[in-house]
């Protein structure tokens, strides 16, 4: 399941470490150290540290201390709409944010070469502008980000 967690994060554009260590939280149910995550998971503390506070920032888990222990403990938000509104959906906006930027780029660059072959191409790029732009208003809409 954990390796499942890292494959659908890879998928959503997102580091696979983030959805392995999810995965890992939500499964097992009860706070871990970073020392634990990078046992159970064989990969360094850095590499932990650095995706758990980007969970932490989507809102994917909670930092818990312990009365007498220096070192933050972490634990899996089982709230999946907070998940998906504040870490796939923003995360996803950016990638069609950028996708925007290459597509204008691409089209300036056809513009000038100004050959059959660009016209061909300057069409498909609309043909997926048109549809990137139809995926971002979809997940900006207020109605659907409520039905979330």
């Amino acid at each position: 399941m954990v390796e499942a967690g890292g494959r659908t994060a890879q998928s959503f554009g997102l580091a696979r470490l983030l959805g392995q260590i999810y995965m890992l939280l939500y499964l097992k149910n009860q706070p871990l150290s970073l020392d634990a995550m990078v046992e159970e998971l064989q990969v360094s503390k850095a590499s932990v540290s650095i995706a758990c506070r980007q969970l932490h920032a989507f809102g994917a888990i909670r930092r818990i201390t312990h009365k007498g222990d220096r070192r933050d403990f972490y634990e899996a938000i089982q709230d999946f709409r907070g998940l998906l509104q504040n870490g796939l959906l923003p995360a996803l906006d950016k990638k069609l944010d950028s996708a925007r930027i290459q597509i204008e780029q691409c089209r300036g660059m056809l513009i000038e070469a100004d050959s059959e072959a660009s016209e061909q191409l300057l069409q498909r790029l609309n043909e997926a502008e048109e549809r990137r732009s139809k995926i971002s208003d979809l997940i900006r809409n207020p109605l659907v980000r409520r039905m979330l």
